[in-house]
């Protein structure tokens, strides 16, 4: 048996509309949510806040991905348009989804909204207990901006070929790229005060890694990366695993009284497990999701 293949089934949209028609004895009293995959540990508590609703009566729904999410909708917009839904979906690299009934991240993913510059401020305030006033703040910070800066540089031609792998896709069909097993730990050594390259992406290394893939050439590639010059349209998936590695360097750091002026007593995260339900707290909200979710206040009592 496929376990991957039977937990992809049960994400599908005929799985997980099956679940919803299940619930007709509560249509009426809660709303129900659809999302990409573990997007509802991002979610969940800002429908809480902007939407104004109980948590009781919220249903998740984790589909699984784009697609899936899409495919709901378009079975559930007709028969079932009375029932209170909310769908969320990233962008990617596609054009923004202009449906007002669906919600789609201003950004690649919502893993880009982990990543900021106000997210990392956030992290190291509450879970490393260092104030705005301290030197370890700016020293933090300074470095963290300079890592990124320089990560970004290095990880935008990969980011490139897979947009353009992707619109080949679309117009062409479907080659075989298993771009999920990537490891951007093959490629750099990064720590919050150094950023090493072990090995150099290149269109070539890229070509011999995905034998499969469309050819792409250096005029192409830098056609696609400078639609890329808003970090924020950077693959997601691959920024949280550059601020999973900083958090864990500093986490070294302060163990072994290196880096920091001051030993910090209190630090007990993990950025290693589950970082999306833990880390949401501080992640960025957009205003435009603020006011997608505000359209839904007092939904469940009109």
């Amino acid at each position: 048996m496929d376990i991957d293949k039977v937990r992809k089934k049960r994400k599908n949209a005929e799985a997980i509309f099956t679940k919803f028609i299940k619930n007709r004895d509560v249509f009426n009293k809660k709303i129900f949510c659809f999302f990409e995959g573990e997007d509802q540990k991002y979610y969940g508590i800002r429908i809480e806040k902007y939407a104004d609703i109980n948590e009781e009566n919220i249903i998740f729904y984790s589909c699984g991905g784009k697609k899936q999410v899409l495919k709901l909708y378009d079975m559930l917009k007709k028969d079932y348009s009375n029932v209170k839904k909310m769908f969320f979906i990233d962008k990617d690299f596609d054009e923004k989804n202009e449906n007002a009934e669906i919600y789609t991240t201003p950004c690649y993913s919502i893993e880009n909204l982990y990543v900021s510059e106000n997210a990392f401020k956030r992290i190291i305030h509450k879970e490393f207990g260092i104030n705005p006033i301290d030197n370890d703040y700016k020293k933090c910070l300074n470095d963290f901006k300079n890592r990124k800066k320089e990560f970004n540089s290095e990880i935008t031609i990969l980011n490139a070929w897979l947009y353009y792998q992707k619109d080949k896709i679309k117009e062409k069909g479907q080659v075989n790229i298993n771009y999920q097993n990537f490891k951007i730990t093959h490629f750099f050594d990064i720590k919050i005060d150094s950023f090493k390259i072990n090995k150099k992406i290149t269109i070539e290394l890229l070509k011999n890694e995905y034998k499969e893939s469309y050819d792409i050439n250096e005029t192409d590639i830098n056609e696609y990366k400078s639609k890329l010059i808003d970090e924020n349209l950077l693959r997601g998936k691959y920024q949280i695993e550059f601020l999973k590695l900083i958090l864990n360097d500093l986490i070294d750091k302060n163990k072994k009284r290196i880096y920091f002026e001051t030993h910090l007593e209190s630090v007990n995260l993990n950025p290693n497990i589950n970082i999306l339900g833990t880390f949401s707290v501080y992640a960025d909200t957009p205003r435009s999701l603020i006011e997608f979710l505000s359209n839904y206040k007092k939904c469940l009592i009109e």
